[in-house]
């Protein structure tokens, strides 16, 4: 398969690379607009390194593109890749604007293109085992917490433009937030109808938040709290804090020392079990990649598209305006 590899200058592009290796891809561009990543890339791949997305697809033509760069940047080259129906994988949040990938969404619906979208706790341990009930989830509340490291890590790699609110749409929330949003979205199968949130940006005094609290309010009743922020002092081994508690029918979920204790009513008294559970999330771009290329080759759906990211962006903006406004309810309508 003849893969591009679009705008490389990010954080996530090294957590592509070995699936792709493995998966024996050949890798026939790379863009990379600042000049940084995109040489040693070409190197790695033997192949050419193009300016501009533009520029690649006017020498190649790839069969499948992993498209990152710039938030404020992805919906122009999402729009060039579908005018030239490319398939193609995108970073999420996909844009800075709800609006810009609900255009995308409607636009890559009518052309039934292939687009992929890396909200990957769809893929991980945590999706498994909360849906291994052996019934329909239905989750009466959710509470996540994912505490990254500090901006600085973003200057470490190269991409400053990170801790830039008009460039990044904003911080943590819009940048490790969305897969929480997301998670919940899938959990509770239920329309989100009210968002409200507080954040502070008085640790780092940059134009991102440095921490945000969310609650969201769905139509069945159901409520998910989210906590995110860019505050946890990393180290080599420990870059976050991940925890999670969620009650979904007769059983509670929370997150334990390298699994998932399920606890629930029993016929003789309160049971517990414990699920081995992988919470390193960034392992789980490589099983992205390897469902993104199973898919395109069978045909098959992904487990995200511009749909589902313009709806997290939607409650993202939504929460935004909420902290904005001291935590006044943001009520949505559907």
């Amino acid at each position: 398969m003849k893969v591009a590899l679009i705008d490389t200058a990010h954080w996530h592009v090294p957590l592509y690379l070995a699936a792709l290796e493995k998966a024996g891809v050949g890798v026939v561009g790379v863009s990379d607009p600042t000049g940084t990543t995109g040489p040693s890339l070409a190197q790695r791949f033997k192949t050419r390194c193009f300016a501009s997305c533009e520029e690649l697809i006017s020498h190649v033509r790839p069969e499948l593109a992993f498209v990152f760069g710039r938030h404020i940047d992805m919906p122009k080259t999402a729009n060039l890749l579908l005018d030239h129906d490319i398939p193609f994988a995108i970073e999420k949040p996909c844009g800075t604007r709800a609006a810009d990938v609900q255009q995308l969404a409607e636009k890559a619906a009518h052309k039934q293109a292939f687009v992929a979208i890396p909200f990957i706790f769809r893929l991980s341990d945590t999706m498994r085992v909360i849906q291994s009930g052996g019934a329909p989830v239905r989750v009466d509340h959710a509470s996540f917490r994912f505490i990254a490291g500090p901006p600085s890590r973003y200057e470490r790699a190269g991409n400053p433009w990170m801790l830039e609110r008009d460039i990044a749409g904003g911080g943590p929330l819009i940048n490790v937030g969305v897969h929480m949003v997301d998670l919940f979205r899938s959990l509770s199968g239920s329309e989100i109808v009210a968002v409200s949130a507080f954040a502070t940006s008085h640790i780092n005094k940059l134009s991102i938040e440095d921490f945000i609290t969310v609650t969201l309010q769905c139509e069945s009743g159901a409520v998910g709290t989210i906590e995110c922020g860019y505050t946890f002092p990393s180290a080599p081994g420990r870059q976050r804090e991940f925890t999670f508690s969620i009650r979904a029918g007769d059983r509670f979920l929370r997150s334990v020392d390298k699994g998932i204790e399920v606890i629930k009513d029993g016929r003789t008294g309160i049971e517990h079990e414990f699920v081995p559970a992988e919470f390193e999330t960034d392992l789980y771009y490589t099983n992205f990649v390897e469902h993104v290329l199973e898919a395109l080759v069978e045909g098959s759906p992904t487990i995200a598209d511009f749909r589902d990211a313009a709806r997290v962006l939607e409650l993202v903006e939504a929460a935004y305006t909420s902290a904005a406004k001291g935590g006044l309810t943001v009520h949505l309508s559907h």
